[in-house]
């Protein structure tokens, strides 16, 4: 008998999630890249102790990341439309998890330990990508619920990875049993996936896409919403640290202090966002998370006493939650059915923000001044409000359940 799972995608119009074994292999694989992704940047300080670099040379491991990355994201449409995207899941997956044994092995000079960094970054934004198009694709008017609900258990263990990754610095285990968690896991799930991977996307369902022309304009506009909701998270992420210092005199645990409580707003927000997606259109479920974080944003700048700012980050977390899932879903919604070009297209919008935004930020506060310079955070925001209501995309109907 042929098991339910393997009969290809569930035909309905409803916005709740169908939670089948396909589903969770995705949701599962996304969880442990971004344990890897959250774990990378507890892992820099531990690695530069022990091969005694300079600051500035531990930070081309940040850079190969992003290159790796861009380089993968520019790839990854070609190759699914030439292997399918099931086995493009497949080989990515392996190849990650072995690309961090190369990042993480014991005694490795600087340059293997950044190829390894590259590689990483590579093979994973090839799933990345993958796995977005496919819950887009396979679950259909509950795909922007998925993904949003995908990326509500990657918040979660991004929130278990670094912490991993303390554990066993303070413990005989060592750093990088935090770290081969990751590969553990992402060899188990294709032990669980099993011989049957077509259910993900073969060759001739992706092919229509490389004949496909251009993307028209929406899609473009769509794109630039991605780089700016990504460029508002990550320059809090990389920026909250200092805020607290200069604005609550916090010292250096502040960077430890500034990240949990965004990242736990971003698990909140996402739990709770999946089951808003299911009723709420993704057109204005985006708008009022924008305006939610622009005004939680008001406490964490405004304020100076350090439990107001730590909220007015949380809840800033929680209102940012949304909108890289959301983002991707109508970049996909955009492009006409294109969701694999559509789905890369978006990552590589937003590995160009998280490149620029942080820099663009910090170069600034050379200039006018950090707490000044923190303004550009909600300018991002207020940007994409404004593209979200001059350029709509409409919504997928569906019968909400």
């Amino acid at each position: 008998m042929t098991e339910p799972w393997l009969e290809g995608p569930p035909t309905r119009v409803a916005t709740r999630p169908d939670r089948d074994r396909p589903t969770w292999v995705a949701y599962v694989q996304l969880a442990f890249w971004a344990w890897f992704l959250y774990a990378f940047g507890a892992t820099q300080a531990l690695l530069r102790d022990e091969q005694g670099t300079s600051r500035s040379v531990a930070s081309l491991h940040g850079t190969a990341l992003a290159l790796g990355g861009l380089v993968g994201a520019l790839l990854t449409a070609k190759a699914v439309a030439r292997w399918g995207r099931g086995v493009i899941m497949r080989v990515s997956s392996i190849a990650a998890a072995s690309s961090i044994l190369v990042y993480t092995w014991p005694g490795a000079p600087p340059t293997v330990t950044m190829a390894g960094a590259a590689l990483c970054s590579f093979f994973g934004t090839f799933l990345l990508i993958s796995i977005n198009a496919f819950l887009l694709d396979y679950q259909g008017p509950a795909g922007p619920s998925a993904l949003t609900e995908a990326n509500a258990l990657a918040s979660f263990t991004g929130l278990v990875g670094p912490l991993a990754i303390g554990l066993g610095a303070a413990t005989f285990a060592g750093w990088r049993w935090g770290a081969w968690v990751v590969v553990v896991a992402l060899l188990a799930v294709e032990v669980w996936r099993g011989r049957h991977i077509a259910v993900f996307g073969t060759r001739g369902l992706a092919q229509h896409e490389a004949e496909g022309g251009r993307f028209q304009s929406p899609v473009y506009w769509s794109l630039g919403v991605i780089m700016c909701f990504l460029g508002a998270e990550f320059s809090l992420t990389f920026w909250g640290a200092d805020l607290l210092r200069e604005r609550c005199g916090f010292g250096p645990a502040a960077a430890a202090a500034s990240l949990a409580p965004v990242i736990t707003g971003m698990f909140i927000g996402r739990v709770w966002g999946s089951r808003l997606a299911q009723r709420v259109p993704a057109e204005s479920l985006l708008k009022a998370s924008i305006v939610f974080a622009l005004a939680s944003f008001v406490l964490a700048w405004a304020f100076t006493y350090w439990p107001v700012v730590l909220l007015g980050l949380l809840l800033t977390g929680v209102g940012i939650s949304v909108h890289w899932p959301l983002g991707v879903a109508r970049v996909v919604r955009a492009s006409g059915g294109m969701t694999d070009r559509a789905s890369a297209a978006a990552s590589i919008a937003g590995s160009i923000s998280m490149a620029i935004a942080p820099f663009a930020l910090g170069t600034l506060s050379d200039t006018i001044g950090f707490h000044v310079a923190f303004l550009l955070v909600p300018v991002f925001l207020a940007i994409a409000l404004a593209i979200l209501i001059v350029r709509p995309v409409a919504d997928v109907a569906a019968t909400p359940q």
